[in-house]
């Protein structure tokens, strides 16, 4: 692992003035999405900022349903675990902006934001544009740009 504040995980720019979080090379984390990470790692990273499970589900594109009935073991599939990790870098990336304060991160993510078209970031998740969208806009707010 390695500090870098030039582009998150998806290769959006991210300009992290003050602060870097951590990033995998891009080779480890291409081998951990083909690898899988289990199941319980996504109650895991949820838990960090207390995600619920309808939010994991839409975010991992499952249903709720499906989601309660993998085994904690179960290895997701590469889709997933792309998402999972994702979600951790966005988290990682969130939790830096906001100085660590994770019921703040938590708060802005479910808040509607005018520069997102009055959408709450987490809404977004469900697709990797939206993924990039949150980003930059934590990327703005670092940037002085309030969001």
């Amino acid at each position: 692992m390695r500090k870098m504040a030039q582009n998150n995980l998806i290769g959006y720019r991210t300009s992290l003035a003050l602060q870097t979080y951590t990033v995998e090379s891009r080779p480890a984390l291409i081998n951990r999405i083909r690898q899988g990470e289990a199941r319980s790692r996504v109650d895991e990273i949820a838990n960090r900022i207390g995600l619920t499970d309808r939010e994991m589900a839409d975010i991992l594109n499952l249903s709720e349903r499906s989601l309660h009935r993998q085994a904690a073991e179960k290895t997701l599939d590469s889709n997933k675990t792309e998402r999972l990790l994702l979600l951790e870098q966005l988290i990682e990336h969130g939790l830096a902006t906001f100085d660590g304060r994770q019921a703040v991160f938590a708060r802005w993510l479910r808040s509607p934001r005018p520069s997102l078209g009055n959408v709450a970031p987490v809404t977004l998740l469900d697709t990797l544009a939206g993924f990039g969208l949150v980003d930059d806009e934590l990327s703005r707010i670092e940037e002085g740009m309030i969001s």
